[in-house]
């Protein structure tokens, strides 16, 4: 910490280093800390939020997923399956024209939050779908399809598969709502059937951004059977 405020004023000496500052050094020299503040007073009256606007963003996405676990379409799953899988093909690509034409963001994250939704939903369609290949598939779209199927759906069998894929995923995206499937699965196998394997692996995956940090950390909690 005394580094970054030497570097800070060797870079900039004009900068008044006052308490706004190393509150501020703090938090980007030691990220972790967001995910276990609820906030920083600052003086003035300014409070910098964190770990309740995780937990705000967290529970808007899911309800955004949720609404389309309601209902699969109007002749339920294996109906038209080859319509269906045409549409989760369609979708998968637009998920990736969507977060490769937009810039980072609020605007860009919700698009992605709406085509997950509807991959919840047109992926409880599909019979069998081959969850195996999508989990290994080097098409961003298709994991995301994976995980929106194992979401909708959670399947014991699929952890293993599943886990690998998470643990892995390079896409931020994909790799928070690969948790969010993360989590279904391991309450359709229960909790005390979690393979060791598996539960040090989640223990060891070090993602950066707060939102999948925390979801990792509750998850991780509930294989420990923590509150």
């Amino acid at each position: 910490m005394a580094i970054a405020v030497a570097v800070t004023h060797v870079l900039a000496p004009e900068l008044k280093i006052d308490n706004v500052t190393v509150a501020l050094l703090v938090v980007a020299v030691v990220p972790w800390l967001r995910d276990l503040l609820n906030s920083i007073e600052l003086p003035g009256g300014v409070r910098l939020e964190f770990k309740e606007a995780v937990e705000r963003r967290i529970e808007a996405a899911e309800r955004i997923a949720d609404a389309a676990l309601v209902g699969s379409g109007d002749d339920g799953p294996g109906a038209d399956g080859a319509t269906a899988l045409r549409e989760v093909r369609r979708l998968a690509a637009e998920y990736l024209e969507v977060r490769g034409s937009m810039g980072s963001g609020s605007a860009r994250t919700q698009r992605m939050n709406g085509v997950f939704a509807r991959l919840v939903r047109t992926t409880q369609r599909l019979t069998d779908p081959d969850l195996d290949r999508w989990l290994t598939s080097p098409d961003g779209g298709l994991r995301l399809a994976a995980y929106a199927r194992l979401y909708a759906v959670p399947d014991a069998d699929a952890l293993a598969a599943l886990t690998d894929a998470v643990v892995k995923e390079p896409l931020a995206f994909s790799q928070y709502w690969g948790i969010h499937a993360l989590d279904k699965v391991v309450d359709a196998v229960g909790v005390e059937d979690v393979p060791p394997g598996v539960v040090r692996r989640l223990e060891d995956c070090r993602p950066r951004g707060g939102d999948r940090v925390a979801l990792l950390r509750r998850l991780t909690a509930k294989l420990h059977g923590l509150p």
